[in-house]
């Protein structure tokens, strides 16, 4: 199957949302007085009314009522005075009455709206070009409207558990229990307009409506228990087109992340099946998360199907204004206001804010933090306050298996925590250790750290030599702050922490690192190599070519053997223009020196014109073609002559540096190459011999100027144009 991101560039989502919730801070049933309890043991807490028995009759419980109002006006929902209540018939196990006491067309709640706003990697299921959203200026996050059909009331059904079945289903179950102490359950069912367009809106509808319900304190809001729970209908069209598809229904999801990925693969699910010419059925799917598919469970029911009428038992309802207004006046600050108010009031971050408002446990203790003394007199530490309740805090909580609401943890002891942290008195790491301290003992932090010597080492004469420790230790990072990597601060500071055994200040050390880096940085172009003895000596051309060569060092002493014996033999018309096969004796003296490799032997070709002998050594050591590497230390000067003559044709690249050099030093005129020789292409061992002996002077280059570059290449090439 294509990625979501694939599909819905050429696809577009619509989606809806059916989120159920149960009341569950309320004490009874919705219709009857049966204690409202799912901890007891089953089927304890049932009544005729529960059960459907005949003859019995129910009676409207008026605090889930007033509970859905609220949910209304905190949703934006228009409140309806006039409604009623339906009978909505189906056969099921956990339905004993064989119907469900439902709302009809006009519920108590109806036409509200939530705003979302989608950022980072959620974003990117949008496609950038998608209307009725409002981007950001960089496009990475939108803000788009979601409406809400409606929220009514209903009871919830009896609670079916699986035997032997699947992840808890009912397929392939043995056998299916029936707990009816959750029968009649008040449960309210909020129904969004088809406004959702990618599974990442659906779960952040999903959150903030849980946030908003926990707010007003309705219900626990438990997905894991079930209290609140989820149907996801999709279905897709094509870009551009305004008519809905088939859509199908996921039921009962009960995580956020099952919202999420069951609507992406239903998503590309019934895209495959379209763009292979099938058809997508109306139907009931079941998400299953081990396998990362759905599975069809029913085919769904259209509301013929449910012979939906008026309930003869319950008489309609009339919310008067005074009733409407009561509601509305006990709605507490919702999490959005609350959060905005943090990061204004407080100066918190906008992430830590909205998660301390998104919890009303949380936002109670914060609030009740920040109202100790400590906290007033200095506002700046409720910061501080709140990063310790969203990671410390709450990680300890979450290990401990505890809450807000239960911890032995007081304001008192995270404020006083707080200012030793503000005060770099301990270390974060520390921190941690001292939340559970303080959890396990109630102890205060201050008396907990001087208890047990946690106090960290500030003062600068104590610290500095440690740090210049760790300088000299690290020379590699320190170079590398010096090219400006900053990063390696932070391993630089945990060398000074091992150093100091964790009673260092990693705050000061970092400053004390910095800054005494940053002083040696200053002093170093004082300290450096002046640019002139930073320049290559003038022998340094000559003797780089003969590094990669092991035996080009014991050679220079032959070389200048063969310069002083025969200097005049490079100038020698004669020799130059001898064809190669009048040279036996030489091929054989260049076999001997090397016989691994012997010399190139030359193409049988005319002869070439003589040169002029002020041709420069340059142009010859171009179109020399490289011979043999020469042998170490040859007894014999013919043999030298041979050897340097290899060296000399080996490197060519080198020949041509070193001829461009300006200036040689005197005292070595044997080993340097850059001697003028004749114009004739080399095709003997004798012949590049004599070009090497002969010195070069420091004007060596003024006859290259002189020379036409047309004669150049008639002296250094063969002609064959006679031929």
């Amino acid at each position: 199957m294509k990625s979501l991101q694939e599909v819905l560039e050429s696809w577009e989502a619509v989606i809806g949302l059916e989120i159920h919730t149960e009341l569950t801070t309320l004490e009874t049933k919705m219709f009857c007085s049966c204690r409202l309890s799912h901890d007891d043991e089953p089927n304890t807490n049932v009544c005729p009314v529960c059960l459907g028995m005949p003859g019995a009759l129910p009676v409207p419980n008026r605090q889930a009522i007033r509970s859905i109002v609220k949910a209304g006006l905190a949703t934006n929902c228009e409140i309806q005075k006039r409604s009623m209540f339906y009978r909505k018939h189906y056969f099921y196990p956990d339905m004993a009455k064989n119907f469900q006491t439902t709302q009809g067309p006009v519920a108590f709640c109806m036409h509200g709206h939530l705003d979302l706003t989608v950022e980072g990697e959620g974003a990117k299921e949008r496609p950038a070009n998608s209307k009725n959203v409002t981007w950001s200026a960089d496009k990475s996050s939108y803000s788009t409207h979601v409406r809400i059909l409606r929220i009514h009331m209903e009871e919830d059904a009896a609670k079916m558990i699986h035997v032997g079945g699947e992840e808890g289903r009912i397929t392939s179950a043995t056998e299916s229990l029936i707990d009816y102490n959750r029968c009649g359950t008040p449960l309210i069912e909020l129904v969004t307009e088809p406004d959702l367009r990618t599974p990442e809106e659906a779960r952040l509808f999903m959150e903030k409506l849980r946030r908003t319900f926990l707010a007003l304190g309705i219900s626990d809001c438990s997905m894991e228990n079930g209290s609140m729970r989820c149907d996801g209908n999709v279905s897709l069209r094509r870009r551009g087109d305004t008519a809905l598809g088939t859509k199908t229904e996921l039921k009962n999801l009960n995580s956020f992340k099952s919202l999420h990925d069951g609507l992406e693969y239903e998503i590309r699910r019934q895209a495959e099946v379209l763009e292979m010419g099938g058809e997508v059925f109306q139907e009931t799917r079941h998400w299953e998360p081990s396998r990362r598919r759905t599975v069809v469970m029913r085919v769904k029911e259209t509301a013929d199907d449910y012979r939906l009428f008026p309930d003869p038992d319950l008489a309609p309802f009339d919310l008067s204004d005074e009733f409407i207004d009561e509601c509305r006046a006990e709605l507490p600050e919702l999490p959005e206001a609350k959060a905005a108010r943090y990061v204004s009031q407080y100066g918190l971050k906008a992430a830590d804010a909205a998660q301390l408002a998104g919890s009303p446990e949380a936002a109670s203790f914060f609030e009740a933090s920040v109202a100790e003394k400590p906290v007033a007199s200095k506002p700046a530490l409720a910061v501080q306050v709140a990063n310790l309740l969203v990671n410390d805090v709450a990680g300890y909580l979450k290990s401990a298996g505890s809450t807000f609401a239960d911890t032995a943890l007081t304001p008192a002891q995270v404020v006083s925590l707080a200012g030793l942290l503000s005060e770099g008195a301990i270390s974060a790491k520390q921190g941690r250790e001292v939340v559970e301290l303080m959890a396990a003992s109630g102890k205060d932090a201050v008396a907990i750290v001087d208890e047990r010597g946690m106090r960290q080492v500030t003062d600068d004469s104590a610290l500095q030599p440690i740090v210049d420790e760790v300088i000299a230790a690290c020379p590699d990072q320190v170079q590398q702050f010096r090219d400006g990597n900053s990063r390696v601060v932070g391993f630089l500071v945990g060398q000074c922490m091992k150093r100091a055994k964790g009673s260092g200040n990693p705050k000061r050390f970092n400053e004390l690192l910095v800054a005494s880096m940053a002083a040696a940085s200053e002093k170093e172009p004082a300290q450096a190599v002046p640019a002139g003895e930073a320049e290559p000596k003038p022998s340094a051309p000559v003797k780089a070519p003969a590094k990669p060569a092991a035996s080009a060092k014991p050679v220079k002493p032959a070389a200048k053997k063969a310069a002083s014996e025969k200097p005049a033999k490079s100038a020698d018309g004669p020799a130059t223009t001898q064809p190669p096969t009048a040279k036996p004796g030489q091929a054989a003296k260049t076999a001997a020196a090397k016989p691994a490799k012997p010399a190139k032997p030359a193409k049988p070709a005319k002869p070439a014109k003589p040169a002029k002998p002020a041709k420069p050594a340059a142009s010859r050591q171009k179109a020399a073609k490289p011979a043999a590497k020469p042998k170490a230390e040859e007894p014999s000067s013919k043999t030298a002559k041979s050897s340097t003559a290899k060296q000399t044709a080996a490197r060519p690249a080198a020949a041509k540096k070193t001829a461009a050099a300006k200036t040689v030093s005197p005292s070595k005129p044997a080993i340097t190459t850059k001697a003028a020789s004749t114009s004739t292409k080399p095709k003997s061992k004798a012949k590049s011999t004599a070009k090497v002996s002969e010195p070069k002077s420091t004007g060596a280059k003024k006859p290259a100027a002189k020379t036409p570059r047309t004669k150049k290449t008639a002296a250094s090439e063969p002609d064959t144009s006679k031929e």
